[in-house]
């Protein structure tokens, strides 16, 4: 149909009771009837609606395996990458030849260390010994030199004092006898009873008994003056000379002790250092060997820096905190997909899934929306500019123990949602206008009537309606207006129906609500035109 004729075409058409009456017109301008297969009897039953992208099936998680050793060293074994391990499998070793080298040495010096912490605990054994018997003389020298003096206190000197005292009164007796004897003699010799030879004799005993009762009341005042007190301080002086030694065993024995404690401190804190020392080589040479913390398959480096993947080879040098290796957790497996803008609305995490996989065919997973990605991602460029997509993570909820590898491909089915009871007409047969979605429906007088409709669900073939049809209307597979008529399709109207479409399902928008891509089969059986 010419461009012209047809807006006379549509300019002409008839307004009856709010319905465009369409006249069954040919291109050339003149009547023609619509063929069955461009119409569609709007049917009820259960729509059901997913959405459908292919993905990649990967592990959700994976572990980021590095040397813990604090030192750097040359791989001297590596796993074959790809190869599948269980847990504790050996994956690197890096050469210990230095580290080992290292240990004999620090274990010679333990044995070193150990005998001198010995030598030091016995010298310790020897000195309380020794400061215990020295300690002991002191105290024995002091209650000497104490018991000394008050023994002199107490009873020698007292008692020599009473010598003296009991000196003198023999003495002042004996020279009153004296003096007596002699007065008495001298009387007898004038009276010549005795000769003077007799007198002279008793004169000489006076004499003497003078003098010793003089020489004794001098001793005593020297031992008093003089004797006494100089014994008192001799006495004293050893209690105090025996105090001090006493007071100097006990510090000399603190200090004596305390340099043997301190050798022993030395030597236990020797031993101490050098034993961890001993223990942390140990454990950098068990850092050496690095194993698998998980089952999975063996993958070189960090897939996010495939730029390092080259150095992990035999003879290369690492260091501590390097990433070899990579292990994904195939124990919990998920699928990634990327989903079209117009539909990421429409996917919630915890939605249920299925998912296929050509490597397996036959195997039907089940699943749930785990993971959302908040911000899209790269896109694809289309004729409208450019298209975004949002990373959906699927969780598979078993893997039936199965082993998957990891990056195959994955075909995933997102349950939407589902009307029973619905009304539907394939997505081709409702189009939108300035904002209003109408449909094309063939009365029984043959006239074609443009109809306001509501649509609701949609997935890829068909769209809910629920309002402005009914079960059983025969509607056009296509715009009556544009002047063409559909081959056998199922991707849409030749016109442009909601929005615009595309040969990748998963761009297609749809005219009742986003655009779902999944094909299901509504309940009733697979659409078919009707009149």
């Amino acid at each position: 149909m010419k461009p012209l004729t047809l807006t006379l075409l549509i300019g002409g058409a008839l307004l009856v009771g709010g319905a465009l009456i369409v006249p069954r017109l040919a291109g050339d301008g003149t009547s023609q009837s619509i063929p069955d297969d461009a119409l569609f009897a709007v049917r009820r039953g259960t729509l059901t609606c997913t959405i459908t992208e292919n993905g990649s099936l990967m592990a959700k998680n994976s572990e980021k395996i590095s040397s813990q050793a604090e030192r750097g060293g040359k791989i001297s074994f590596l796993i074959e990458e790809g190869k599948t391990v269980p847990q504790g499998e050996i994956l690197c070793k890096l050469d210990t030849t230095e580290l080992e080298t290292y240990q004999q040495q620090t274990e010679l010096e333990i044995v070193q260390t150990t005998a001198d912490l010995d030598t030091a605990r016995t010298e310790l054994d020897i000195q309380r010994s020794e400061n215990a018997a020295n300690i002991e003389k002191a105290k024995i020298a002091l209650d000497k030199a104490t018991k000394e003096l008050e023994k002199y206190t107490d009873g020698d000197a007292p008692k020599e004092q009473r010598n003296f005292e009991v000196a003198i009164k023999e003495a002042e007796t004996n020279f009153t006898k004296s003096k007596k004897k002699y007065e008495d003699s001298k009387r007898l010799l004038e009276q010549e009873y005795i000769n003077k030879s007799q007198v002279d004799q008793d004169e000489i005993d006076f004499e003497r008994a003078e003098i010793e009762l003089t020489s004794a009341r001098r001793d005593l005042e020297i031992f008093n003056k003089y004797t006494r007190p100089m014994a008192m301080t001799d006495k004293q002086t050893a209690v105090n000379d025996a105090k001090r030694e006493l007071d100097n065993a006990e510090k000399r024995a603190q200090s004596t002790l305390r340099q043997k404690e301190v050798a022993v401190e030395r030597a236990q804190s020797t031993l101490t250092a050098r034993q961890k020392n001993l223990d942390e080589i140990k454990k950098e040479i068990g850092n050496f060997t690095i194993m698998a913390p998980l089952p999975g398959i063996v993958l070189y480096g960090d897939p996010s820096q495939p730029w390092y993947r080259n150095e992990i080879k035999l003879g290369s040098q690492v260091w501590g905190g390097f990433t070899l290796f990579t292990i994904p957790d195939l124990r919990v497996m998920q699928v990634q997909l990327q989903v079209h803008e117009a539909d990421i609305n429409s996917v919630k995490e915890g939605q249920p899934a299925t998912i296929t996989m050509e490597t397996y065919p036959g195997v039907v997973l089940k699943g749930t929306v785990s993971k959302i990605a908040q911000v899209a991602g790269d896109g694809r460029g289309s004729e409208m500019g450019e298209v975004k997509r949002f990373t959906v993570h699927i969780t598979l909820d078993s893997t039936e123990e199965r082993q998957f590898k990891p990056g195959i491909s994955a075909k995933a089915s997102i349950f939407v949602a589902e009307r029973t009871d619905a009304l539907f007409v394939p997505i081709q047969c409702v189009f939108l206008e300035e904002g209003t979605h109408y449909c094309y429906v063939k009365r029984d007088t043959g006239d074609i009537e443009k109809v306001k409709v509501t649509p609701d669900i949609s997935n890829d073939t068909f769209t809910q309606v629920v309002a402005g049809l009914s079960e059983g209307d025969r509607v056009l597979l296509y715009n009556p207006q544009l002047g063409s008529q559909p081959a056998n399709r199922n991707d849409g109207a030749s016109g442009s129906p909601a929005s615009g479409t595309s040969a990748d399902p998963g761009e297609q928008a749809s005219p009742a609500a986003a655009p779902a891509t999944t094909v299901p089969t509504p309940a009733g059986g697979t659409p078919v035109a009707s009149n």
